[in-house]
């Protein structure tokens, strides 16, 4: 399983920073291997590394916790909706949007 977290506030970040979250630390998002080849398939994820210079993949977890960078994220999901309108790039979506409202980020365990 694919996990993409968004922690609530700074504390919560800095603990999910030490692998020490506690209960309400943290919205995750847990993809099925469907919606995973559907995020694949809809090419947002090349995007996303490519547009802002970092390495979502399989082998190494990521983030994305600079606001500006959050933002861009949001509008390149935004347009990959408009040709692919699956509930992975929905779910993916809201999750960057609640980064954005808790000024926190996004982080990717693949």
């Amino acid at each position: 399983m694919k996990n993409i977290s968004v922690p609530v506030n700074k504390s919560a970040m800095e603990r999910l920073d030490l692998d020490n979250c506690v209960d309400g630390d943290l919205i995750e998002l847990i993809l099925d291997e469907d919606n995973y080849k559907n995020l694949l398939e809809s090419n947002v994820i090349n995007q996303l590394n490519n547009e802002l210079d970092i390495n979502i993949d399989d082998y190494e977890d990521e983030k994305i916790i600079d606001l500006d960078k959050l933002f861009k994220a949001k509008s390149i999901i935004q347009n990959s909706i408009v040709s692919n309108n699956s509930e992975a790039l929905i779910q993916l979506l809201t999750q960057v949007d609640n980064a954005i409202k808790y000024k926190t980020g996004l982080f990717f365990y693949f």
